[in-house]
């Protein structure tokens, strides 16, 4: 962020990237129309009474799941070929890992302004929108992603 914040402008959501990177260090990049889940939690105790120095005891952090939805067209070959193994069990018991980044960019498209990581992250729903005859939409896939944690990286 500049430090003069009268020429600061809030950033845009409508500028973003979505890159995948597994384990092989292969990595790929596919475009989404909306992003959701970069969120976690606290779990605090159900005994969450304040300790004298103001201290509160946490039981963990949980995070949100990673909901990636577009237009339904061929994605990258690695992308869908990593759903694909998941879903079909080739590895039986195993699951193929990924780190997701997300990285929102300016208003431009060309500077990135923050990212997060989501690491250890395996495909656990894919869903295609209803197919109706009576509307006129673009048909939207939807892929949503466990993952262990949350880095905000920038």
């Amino acid at each position: 962020m500049p430090q003069d914040t009268s020429i600061w402008k809030p950033p845009v959501l409508f500028h973003f990237k979505v890159e995948f990177q597994w384990t092989d260090n292969s990595r790929t990049s596919a475009s989404f129309e909306e992003v959701d889940g970069l969120g976690q939690s606290l779990s605090l105790s159900s005994q969450a009474q304040r300790s004298k120095d103001g201290q509160m005891l946490v039981e963990g952090v949980s995070v949100d799941d990673l909901v990636l939805k577009r237009a339904i067209e061929p994605i990258d070959d690695r992308i869908s070929g990593w759903v694909k193994e998941c879903f079909s069990f080739l590895n039986v018991g195993w699951i193929r890992i990924c780190n997701v980044s997300v990285s929102l960019l300016g208003e431009d498209g060309s500077e990135e302004l923050a990212r997060w990581k989501c690491l250890r992250a395996v495909p656990v729903k894919w869903k295609m929108n209803p197919l109706n005859a009576s509307e006129s939409k673009i048909a939207i896939e939807t892929l949503t992603l466990k993952y262990k944690e949350l880095i905000r990286e920038k």
